[in-house]
């Protein structure tokens, strides 16, 4: 007979095997096709241990000695199987691997005519593929827009394209047409606001990264390789944003949040226009709307969508500020329809304030005073709130987290 000790050793291995096995698959530290082979043996071990019958059967079968042998000498197949298994799956991502090699370098390969000498018209190497592409919005910006383009300064490739949304201005057209001139991509459209503009830019590049940048703004060198390594040490991220620097009118810069605030952002817009997304991401959200408060109202889709982004911490643009009044302080003096439309759009993200509200877990003091002064924004003034941020800018300091 088989010893007691060998048997109790046996039942419990393979339960304790068993568990293991369906905790790893649980946890999705195991392929299930993978287990297959583990939660069998685990199986035939416990049923020989404990049917002694099936177990004399197989041993005299077999011409065994012992009973316990027969045990061991199953467990020593399931290490064959499993090797045998192995020795399969390498063999077959092995020839994948090759096959990949392969038809990697013929895509990247030159070709040149025979006998040697410059490649042929249509025959140039095509460029790396760029993991950043950015979005220029113009509408008679002229004076600002190759600016914009040219401070787009980075130690990799980055693709970079023009919207033109319907420009009227004969200095603007010609300062797009000397761009084009120059290799950059310039698509035209008729005009219907900064956010569409966003959108068709979105809808012609590749990238896996889509930064916005205003016809009127600059980037930092280096900013579009910062947030892309941020998105991509965060991969649950959608997006990530920076700091600015204010020029022209004034002068200042602009501390983003710390963190995400879906919260807040029911009440107030602390995020800037030009922020680095993951192209699925905007996709998903449907791009920017043509109404007013466009980034707000992308931002707000964002919490809908549940996606969360992450901070850079560092200056990414530099924001002009115009003395003659444009597009967004245009939108602030209708804050209130703006703002109603907004709610409208996003009722059941304004529905779960309180749901957002637990999640964000904002200061005492910010849950009290922020749906009194901009809730309705009816207590604080549009040109009062404005002299609120210009000197939070200045000190260089953000909305409270």
């Amino acid at each position: 007979m088989i010893d007691t000790r060998v048997r109790l050793i046996a039942i419990v291995a393979s339960l304790v095997l068993l568990v293991f096995i369906v905790d790893l698959v649980r946890r999705r530290k195991l392929k299930e096709e993978y287990s297959v082979l583990w939660v069998l043996t685990a199986l035939v071990i416990l049923v020989l241990a404990t049917w002694l019958d099936l177990l004399q059967w197989i041993t005299d079968a077999v011409g065994g000695v012992a009973v316990s042998s027969t045990i061991f000498f199953f467990g020593l197949m399931f290490v064959f199987f499993m090797l045998l298994h192995f020795s399969l799956r390498v063999s077959v991502l092995e020839r994948t691997l090759t096959a990949l090699v392969q038809e990697i370098g013929l895509q990247n390969v030159r070709r040149r005519p025979l006998g040697g000498g410059a490649p042929e018209p249509g025959d140039e190497p095509a460029t790396p593929a760029a993991r950043v592409a950015v979005i220029v919005p113009c509408f008679n910006d002229g004076a600002f827009v190759t600016q914009a383009v040219r401070s787009v300064r980075e130690d990799e490739p980055v693709e970079i394209v023009v919207v033109d949304d319907g420009s009227t201005d004969a200095a603007t057209l010609d300062e797009l047409a000397r761009l084009r001139a120059d290799g950059v991509r310039v698509i035209h459209q008729a005009n219907g606001g900064p956010g569409s503009a966003r959108t068709t830019g979105l809808r012609n590049v590749r990238a896996a990264f889509v930064y916005p940048l205003d016809a009127d703004d600059e980037l930092e060198p280096g900013a579009l390789a910062a947030m892309s390594a941020e998105l991509e040490e965060h991969p649950d991220a959608a997006f990530t944003w920076g700091d600015y620097v204010l020029t022209g009118a004034d002068g200042g810069r602009y501390r983003s949040p710390d963190r995400w605030l879906p919260w807040t952002l029911t009440y107030v817009n602390p995020y800037p226009i030009s922020s680095l997304f993951r192209r699925e991401a905007l996709e998903r959200l449907g791009g920017w709307s043509d109404s007013g408060y466009e980034d707000w109202d992308l931002w707000l889709q964002a919490v809908g969508e549940q996606l969360e982004g992450v901070r850079t911490d560092r200056v990414v643009y530099r924001r002009r500020l115009h003395e003659v009044a444009r597009t967004l302080t245009a939108d602030r003096g209708r804050h209130q329809q703006l703002f109603a439309e907004l709610q409208r759009r996003h009722a059941r993200v304004f529905a779960a304030r309180e749901v957002l509200r637990r999640r964000e877990r904002p200061a005492a003091w910010k849950r009290g005073v922020y749906p009194v002064l901009f809730g309705a924004r009816k207590v604080v003034p549009v040109r009062i709130e404005a002299l609120m941020q210009q000197a939070m800018m200045r000190s260089g300091r953000g909305l409270p987290g």
